[in-house]
């Protein structure tokens, strides 16, 4: 019963997460938007591969990003003008035995990021309450955001502000947390969560280190953001 419910768990962790984003949820972040000089117009290109990890082969469907079918309008809510959506999941090891991130963006005119993340991050915390028992159908199912979002400086992270928070998924007694570390600029607004897929099947838990997320991310952003 383990093997089948663990890997559903898996499917269904991810689900949820990437469900929360869409309509931009899941936008945490900001500090001080006057920190982040605004270096012109950049777009997002996911790169064939970050560090280890390899761009999946079924990554590139634009309805997997926080925009889902192309609904502008909940970018515009939280200040994000003439968005554009992109998604990439990238993975290391061997399936059901490496890890994994997941990687949603946005690009367009972002005025003022630290406004566009705090009211993302408002809509976080409501939204997770909502979101929760949706993905796998369990009622018990439960979603939490623990604590507030962290302000990070990974190495690489450069004209940016980025924060990191831990969502938390129960079910059944079982606790899966997922940390989910997000940078902002004028431009470009970057999603990424990790999962040690082994570690989740076997019930250990199944977020990867937050640290870890956050120095993908810087990487991901590095390589992924050039000039429109």
């Amino acid at each position: 019963s383990g093997g089948k419910k663990k890997t559903g768990l898996v499917i269904g962790a991810v689900a949820v997460v990437a469900a929360a984003a869409v309509g931009a949820y899941f936008l945490f972040g900001g500090s001080d938007s006057a920190s982040v000089e605004d270096d012109g117009a950049h777009k997002l290109v996911p790169p064939a591969s970050v560090g280890e990890y390899k761009k999946g082969d079924a990554s590139d469907d634009p309805d997997d990003g926080p925009l889902g079918s192309g609904d502008k309008k909940n970018a515009e809510e939280i200040g994000i003008k003439n968005a554009e959506n992109v998604a990439a999941t990238y993975e290391s090891g061997e399936a059901l035995k490496g890890k994994q991130m997941s990687f949603q963006g946005m690009y367009g005119d972002i005025e003022d990021p630290e406004q566009a993340v705090d009211d993302g991050f408002a809509k976080a915390d409501e939204n997770s309450k909502k979101e929760s028992g949706k993905a796998t159908g369990d009622p018990d199912e439960q979603i939490e955001l623990v604590g507030s979002p962290e302000s990070v400086e990974p190495d690489g992270l450069d004209n940016a502000v980025m924060k990191c928070q831990t969502a938390t998924i129960a079910e059944d007694g079982d606790s899966t947390k997922l940390p989910i570390c997000i940078w902002a600029d004028h431009s470009t607004y970057g999603i990424v969560f990790g999962i040690d897929v082994a570690a989740m099947v076997k019930g250990g838990g199944g977020g990867l280190p937050t640290d870890e997320v956050s120095r993908f991310a810087a990487e991901l952003r590095k390589a992924a953001r050039v000039k429109a």
